[in-house]
């Protein structure tokens, strides 16, 4: 709000998004800290409506690639079908995974702003979270040359899956989800993905067998999906490590960031 009874003429929704901030306090000073999630949840939903606000709970949508299903999200709560909410009841702030989660449901339900909601500390706190879709293009980088020299065929098909999924979906979803568009769009390429399970051995000494986060293509080069934050030495040490584990020469680290997919190519 700019001075009294105005609002930023680049404010989303401001009137309903002062009365969802006031239903919050409401249902927080009604309530008290201390409660479960749904305590919250079922009372913002009678604050709302006392407020006469429409506001529908748990709707569910999948995330389609190729006509099939890959991922499916449920939604808290979605007020006068435009602002979407997330509610929590954590002791910490808000994390990059709040804000992942909530931007996933923005874009798969195209809405421009949510709302994070948490009762779990001592005031209510409530953080704007507001998304504009983004189509992107594709950069190459690191080793990408030499991987394809290397192979060509393998290297020109990762690069249309990447230009693929941004035609189709643009930017915008977590790792997790994008990494599962990925699995689907590489089968219907004809790249034979599957995640590879490892055994981690140090010396003599064997681990557990377990499933690897990453994406094995024709046995002959590993991909791993990373999402808005930019490419970490930590994910170029754990990318090499599994690709060590597999004696696979190399990988492919894609990151699906906010106004590139990325695709960095990896060797040892």
């Amino acid at each position: 709000m700019t001075h009294a009874g105005t609002y930023s003429p680049n404010l989303l929704y401001p009137e309903l998004s002062h009365l969802i901030v006031g239903a919050s306090f409401d249902v927080h000073n009604g309530l008290g800290p201390g409660w479960n999630e749904w305590d919250y949840h079922r009372a913002i939903l009678d604050a709302l409506h006392n407020k006469n606000v429409s506001a529908e709970s748990h709707l569910r949508e999948h995330v389609l690639h190729r006509g099939d299903p890959v991922d499916e999200f449920e939604l808290d709560i979605l007020v006068n079908d435009q602002i979407i909410l997330e509610l929590k009841h954590i002791r910490t702030p808000f994390s990059a995974q709040h804000y992942t989660q909530i931007i996933n449901y923005l874009k798969r339900w195209k809405k421009e702003l949510g709302m994070l909601i948490n009762y779990g500390l001592e005031r209510v706190c409530c953080k704007r979270v507001p998304y504009s879709p983004v189509k992107g293009e594709t950069a190459l980088e690191g080793c990408w040359n030499d991987f394809k020299l290397q192979l060509p065929e393998l290297a020109e098909h990762i690069h249309l899956s990447a230009k693929n999924i941004l035609e189709l979906h643009g930017l915008g979803y977590g790792a997790e989800t994008s990494k599962k568009i990925l699995l689907k769009e590489f089968a219907y390429q004809e790249l034979n993905p599957r995640i590879p399970e490892v055994v981690p051995r140090f010396n003599e000494r064997s681990f557990e067998r377990r499933p690897m986060d990453s994406i094995l293509l024709d046995e002959k080069v590993l991909v791993s999906a990373t999402a808005f934050a930019d490419t970490t030495a930590t994910d170029m040490a754990r990318l090499r490590s599994g690709m060590k584990q597999l004696c696979i020469p190399f990988g492919v680290l894609m990151n699906f960031g906010k106004s590139h997919l990325t695709l960095r190519g990896v060797k040892l």
